[in-house]
């Protein structure tokens, strides 16, 4: 599952965390934060969050292409 940088941007921001990061897609089982320039502490543009079995949140963090 990849995005573009168009794709996320122009999604409606759910919620802002404490780092700056907008939560931009919420499913059941899915979480995607784009993390603007200035508070990125990753090697990443956008962070994939997915529930597993266990109700714990795993992270993929991503670049854009």
């Amino acid at each position: 599952m990849k995005y573009s940088k168009r794709d996320l941007v122009n999604l409606d921001t759910i919620e802002q965390a404490w780092d700056g990061s907008e939560l931009k897609i919420e499913e059941s089982n899915i979480r995607v934060w784009l993390t603007p320039l200035e508070n990125r502490k990753y090697d990443g543009d956008y962070t994939i969050e997915r529930r597993d079995m266990n109700g714990r949140w795993e992270q993929e963090v991503c670049l854009f292409d």
